[in-house]
């Protein structure tokens, strides 16, 4: 009998006791009812600034009460049926629209909303359960409202993204292309004069095809980038964006070719036993302080390959000038570190892999083109000016000055 009593105890101290675990969900449930009341207070009191007091006879009074309604407000990263009162204007014999309810209504948020949950990594399926608080009246939370809202919102950022105009000065432009299936997406980046970056644009095509690089220079051109202001274009060295950029810029713009993407070609051709020796020489030589002594390890490293390993040899010669352009110009050391490749724009490339790797079926270009996108908006998000920003006055007279030389010779 004592035991019986003492588990009889037990169960009922255990009846008493509250689920912590449902305190934080309990809360914000309380929070959002609250908000709720708030939310019609504020109706109730621009109503009574519009027709006074309730049932008050006033001859001169332009509105009147008119009954209630319910609307779908935004709360919480979901739409909620809110119930508000009615107004109407006497004079123009139609619906005053009260402006409490027309911010309430604003599906703004909820666009916004969609599009970071999702380029945060959170799937249509998992949407709401990425939201905090559970509430009566809550709905547009669906697999498919939310693709509706992504589509809806995704499509008019890539809209503005295609047309808005480029104002700021951005001397030096990134250029690089990444691979979906069956569609290449091209991407430039600028960095302005005080060494912030901007996404400029984003192409549908190809970093081979010079007809398509050539449509994105021209269209960059077109919302206000000024080609003379341009000094230098740092590329991985795509023949058909090279000849883009002649046509375009004129033949003597600056092109830096990037030194990683050579010394991954270059490497590709040579046995196990060679890649690691080849790449300190290749190293050595792109951290050399002068063009003359960077130019001689590199030209002797071609020599010594050229017997065993013609290809090799080949592809080190091929654009080995576009890969010193910088150290011709005397660049100094920390903006060289910085640009002597196209490292900038891989970290773009790599957010937008993050942010698409959930994605498993491409269905249409415009699809992948409302994705990267949405990854383009994260990366700008994070970013940063680059190192040894004060120098790029000084950089900036020394591309000038090898412009002149170029249009001299």
């Amino acid at each position: 009998m004592k035991g019986k009593r003492k588990r009889k105890a037990r169960q009922g101290k255990k009846g008493l006791e509250m689920p912590f675990s449902n305190v934080p969900a309990m809360f914000l449930d309380m929070v959002y009812g609250f908000g709720m009341d708030v939310f019609k207070e504020m109706v109730e009191t621009e109503i009574a600034g519009l027709c006074g007091a309730r049932y008050r006879h006033s001859p001169t009074r332009g509105y009147v009460r008119w009954g209630k309604s319910r609307s779908a407000a935004v709360v919480g990263g979901r739409r909620v049926s809110l119930e508000h009162g009615r107004v109407r204007d006497l004079r123009k014999k139609r619906e005053r629209r009260l402006k409490t309810v027309s911010l309430a209504l604003d599906m703004e948020p909820l666009l916004e909303m969609a599009v970071r949950q999702m380029g945060l990594g959170v799937s249509t399926r998992n949407y709401h359960r990425s939201l905090e608080g559970h509430f009566a009246g809550q709905r547009g939370m669906s697999k498919s409202a939310v693709s509706r809202r992504f589509v809806a919102r995704t499509a008019a950022q890539l809209k503005d993204w295609l047309s808005r105009p480029l104002g700021e000065f951005t001397p030096i432009l990134l250029i690089d292309g990444i691979h979906f299936r069956g569609t290449v997406v091209v991407v430039v980046l600028g960095i302005t004069l005080s060494g912030k970056k901007l996404i400029l644009g984003a192409w549908e095509g190809s970093t081979e095809n010079a007809r398509v690089c050539t449509d994105l220079l021209q269209n960059l051109i077109q919302r206000g980038l000024d080609p003379e202001s341009v000094g230098l274009l740092v590329v991985d060295g795509g023949k058909g964006l090279l000849k883009a950029i002649g046509d375009v810029f004129g033949k003597d713009t600056l092109v830096q070719r990037c030194q990683v993407h050579k010394k991954r070609n270059v490497l590709d051709y040579l046995p196990q036993q060679l890649k690691q020796p080849t790449l300190d020489t290749m190293n050595e030589a792109y951290r050399a302080p002068d063009y003359e002594t960077a130019k001689r390890l590199l030209v002797n490293l071609a020599n010594r390959l050229r017997k065993d390993h013609p290809s090799a040899a080949a592809s080190l010669e091929e654009g080995l000038e576009e890969t010193l352009t910088l150290h011709r110009i005397e660049c100094p050391a920390a903006l060289r570190k910085v640009l002597a490749s196209t490292n900038a724009i891989e970290n773009v490339m790599g957010t937008i892999r993050r942010v698409t790797k959930r994605v498993r079926r491409w269905r249409n270009s415009g699809m992948v083109m409302r994705w990267v996108c949405t990854g383009l908006i994260q990366a700008e998000s994070g970013f940063r000016r680059i190192s040894g920003y004060t120098q790029m006055k000084f950089l900036l007279e020394k591309i000038k000055a090898e412009k002149e030389r170029n249009k001299a010779a």
